[in-house]
């Protein structure tokens, strides 16, 4: 059966999801209303990663891009993203106004204050690119706060993605 993910964080670079999930099919770019981007998810390499929460802004939305996936695709996906991440049901917009319900994962365990890393920022940014989202939104995402990995192989790896 398909199922539908949105995607806002590193997994919006479709290099990047599809290194993950080959058989994926990107479904397009959508908005999630109500609901602001950061990046304070503790994860467990102790950086910080995508997450959304919902927002008192009524203007406030997350670009992101519905992805869809089988359900063998789903449960790799599931142990990815791991426990610090809940799955929660949304609905989300096509940029051609069609709605569709998907899913996304929401953190359960945050911290306002970590960053995330410089190669992780590099695969939301990369995502955003070719998700065709507003400059604005890019260049936000482009401009926040990040450290550098110590671990020099994970962050070489990571880097490299985009490089083929």
């Amino acid at each position: 059966m398909a199922v539908y993910n949105f995607s806002f964080g590193s997994n919006m670079s479709s290099s990047r999801l599809l290194a993950r999930l080959p058989n994926a099919t990107r479904i397009g770019t959508a908005i999630l209303a109500g609901y602001e981007l950061t990046f304070d998810m503790v994860s467990t390499d102790g950086s910080g990663k995508g997450n959304v929460r919902p927002s008192n802004d009524k203007n406030a939305q997350v670009y992101g891009v519905v992805y869809q996936l089988n359900d063998a695709e789903k449960t790799i996906l599931d142990a990815i993203e791991g426990p610090r991440y809940d799955c929660v049901d949304i609905q989300v917009t096509l940029l051609d106004g069609q709605q569709v319900a998907a899913h996304c994962y929401i953190a359960n365990t945050t911290d306002a204050q970590i960053l995330p890393y410089d190669w992780y920022m590099q695969h939301v940014h990369r995502g955003a690119l070719e998700a065709a989202v507003p400059n604005a939104y890019s260049d936000a995402i482009k401009s926040w706060p990040t450290c550098q990995d110590s671990d020099t192989v994970r962050a070489a790896t990571e880097f490299a993605v985009h490089q083929k």
